[in-house]
């Protein structure tokens, strides 16, 4: 059962990095107009954000889960 939840942990972060790291290259490509890949466009920094939101979420909600007293 931990290395599942050390999986879903890492995952989490895994999400939450990937997640900001594009939201990262998608306002630095409209600041400077980089490149033209509809993935790098406008439209898309929410869906970003919301990957990075879900990964923390995922992240604190499986570290600081509640463990039943032995």
């Amino acid at each position: 059962m931990e290395a599942v939840l050390n999986f879903f942990r890492f995952l989490g972060m895994g999400v939450f990095f990937l997640g900001i790291a594009l939201f990262l290259i998608t306002v630095l490509n409209n600041w400077l107009d980089f490149a033209s890949a509809t993935w790098l466009g406008g439209a898309f920094w929410r869906v970003y954000l919301f990957f990075a939101v879900s990964g923390i979420l995922l992240y604190i909600l499986i570290t600081f889960r509640r463990k039943k007293d032995d």
